[in-house]
């Protein structure tokens, strides 16, 4: 079976259950958590991957990975997943289940690169600016990233949206225009 439609059933059980609990909000955080925890530490997929290790300690390792102390929702969720032997697609299954919370939630998330850092006020009427254009329809949550290679402007991403407004893409057109204008010549 493929991975994708295996980390979005088990996904979509765990948003039906802990929506049930009136716990998604703390399971979205725990996730978030056990995301960012497999990325700091590699091993985890190795040891959830291992087959000598028993279920029980794998249930451990993954509540361990997300705090001291996790939710009945998702120890139980997690105790699913390991007894379906499913611990191995935990990482895909975070990830469908951070996509189905958002899209619940109306939460975009977007980004702006910028050649120097840009002023929170800058980043804040930037939030402010997508959410009245959305109708308050949607939450933004803007990150930030500094490129110094984009020379000057702004890159904005959000959902599908690209607005490119850097001066490396502009020199980048500028370089196509005098090239395709000089073919002609030769």
């Amino acid at each position: 079976m493929d991975i994708g439609i295996i980390a979005k059933r088990y996904a979509k059980a765990l948003l039906t259950f802990a929506q049930a609990s009136k716990a998604e909000d703390t399971v979205y955080t725990e996730v978030l958590q056990f995301i960012e925890s497999w990325t700091k530490v590699p091993q985890l997929s190795q040891v959830l991957g291992n087959p000598l290790l028993p279920g029980f300690q794998k249930e451990k390792v993954i509540c361990q990975a997300v705090s001291t102390s996790v939710s009945p929702t998702f120890q139980k969720f997690t105790s699913l997943v390991v007894a379906h032997r499913r611990e191995s697609f935990m990482l895909f299954i975070a990830h469908s289940y951070v996509s189905l919370y958002r899209k619940m939630k109306h939460i975009s998330i977007g980004k702006l690169v910028t050649a120097v850092p840009a002023s929170k006020d800058v980043a804040k009427r930037l939030e402010k600016m997508v959410e009245a254009e959305s109708n308050h329809a949607v939450d933004v949550i803007l990150e930030t990233q500094v490129d110094p290679a984009i020379m000057g402007g702004f890159i904005f991403q959000i959902d599908d949206l690209r607005l490119d407004a850097s001066v490396r893409s502009q020199f980048e057109q500028i370089k196509k225009q005098f090239i395709e204008k000089n073919k002609r010549i030769i």
